[in-house]
């Protein structure tokens, strides 16, 4: 059945509110200025997304303990682990180089779980999936060379541009893609609601003992700031559960894209940054690729 154009229209606005969310949340780093380390940025937001899961579970009158019990435990603690990674990666990465391109990198979790659909889960590929794969790369290493010439040329002493920055944000792309395979496991047995508790609950559980060490002070403002980042993650999520239910991925694909628009004009705004000519056509690349991987 084809989605009627209103809720075509209401899918498309689901995705561009989760695109926010998750540029924000690429943006956390660099919004407090450097001074809250990756790893405690994360641990708040599992922590507060815990929270906020649960809160919806009692609110839907959902017992913890029912959506917790399951015999797939090791499946969630790897997802935790790959989140957690994946997160700091990400976030530390968009901290020390330009939003715009830090969120185009971020795309190139497409062509990894294309890749890991296939190692893992046996799926195959046709040529233009390859191709589509090509020119991402191609644009993740132009947006790499850019990023380096900016490296090189950096006069900011606050947050300077890391040549290791496009590293961190592949490992991010890569590890999140990781997750997402693990998401298609799990999906098939267990309901969002316990995924996103279990993945949240667990990830807060690892990096609790790390925060009795690694602890930084934080002022109480920037603190509860920080805390609507969990909040803000599920939300994005779950706009896009909603999206999809609505509308087709295929048409989707091009809204979903737009998370490196927010990225561009958060860091605008917020820093005067301006993308250059290579983060520009390193992005025409990935979204053209992205696009013709999902169209096949």
């Amino acid at each position: 059945m084809i989605p009627r154009p209103e809720a075509k229209a209401v899918a498309a606005l689901w995705v561009l509110g989760a695109a926010m969310a998750f540029a924000l949340l690429y943006a956390s780093g660099k919004l407090t200025g450097g001074l809250v380390p990756a790893i405690q940025i994360v641990f708040i937001r599992y922590l507060s997304g815990f929270v906020t899961v649960g809160g919806l579970a009692m609110a839907r009158r959902q017992p913890l303990r029912q959506l917790l019990a399951g015999g797939r435990r090791h499946l969630h603690l790897l997802r935790a682990l790959c989140g957690v990674g994946g997160g700091a990666c990400s976030i530390w990465g968009a901290t020390h180089m330009p939003l715009a391109d830090a969120a185009a990198l971020a795309l190139l979790q497409g062509v990894f779980t294309m890749g890991l659909a296939v190692l893992l889960l046996r799926e195959r590929i046709v040529l233009a999936q390859g191709l589509a794969a090509l020119l991402c790369v191609l644009g993740a290493l132009v947006i790499v060379r850019g990023n380096a010439d900016a490296a090189t040329a950096a006069v900011d002493a606050a947050l300077p541009v890391s040549g290791w920055a496009p590293l961190a944000m592949l490992v991010g792309a890569f590890l999140t893609a990781c997750e997402v395979i693990l998401i298609k496991v799990l999906s098939r047995r267990e309901s969002m609601l316990s995924m996103l508790l279990h993945v949240n609950g667990l990830a807060a559980l690892l990096l609790g003992a790390a925060m009795l060490v690694l602890w930084q002070p934080v002022e109480p403002l920037t603190l509860a700031a920080l805390c609507l980042i969990g909040p803000m993650a599920i939300f994005g999520q779950m706009c896009n559960v909603r999206a999809y239910r609505l509308a087709d991925a295929a048409w989707l694909a091009p809204f979903t894209y737009s998370s490196v628009a927010f990225s561009a004009l958060i860091g605008w705004v917020m820093f005067g940054t301006v993308p250059g000519l290579a983060a520009w056509t390193g992005t025409a690349l990935i979204v053209g690729g992205g696009l013709l991987l999902i169209r096949r």
